[in-house]
């Protein structure tokens, strides 16, 4: 009854353990538009789920998929927590791996 009145995060924070970068996801925006947003040179090439250059493994948090990854991903990628990071709203903090680009 009391957490009617509790207020939701405005933002999530995303933490890249390999790369020891953070940065913060307003609610509403994607994990890679709030990457690129934040100067980080996240790998991508079409930013609407078809090329698959933006997967990220999730080691840790909660995500929202805006579309069905396993029309890009592999059944096995999807098995070991892979997701499209622009196609990923956060529905809490996160914690993810992947390889940026230089």
């Amino acid at each position: 009854m009391f957490n009617l009145f509790k207020k939701k995060a405005k933002f999530y924070s995303a933490k890249i353990l390999n790369n020891d970068k953070e940065f913060k996801v307003s609610k509403g925006k994607n994990l890679l538009a709030a990457a690129l947003d934040d100067g980080i040179n996240w790998p991508h090439k079409c930013r609407v789920g078809s090329c698959g250059s933006c997967k990220y493994k999730l080691i840790k948090g909660k995500i929202s998929p805006d579309i069905d990854f396993g029309y890009v991903l592999s059944f096995d990628e999807l098995n070991d927590g892979y997701a499209l990071a622009c196609q990923s709203s956060l529905k809490s903090d996160v914690e993810v791996e992947i390889e940026l680009k230089k």
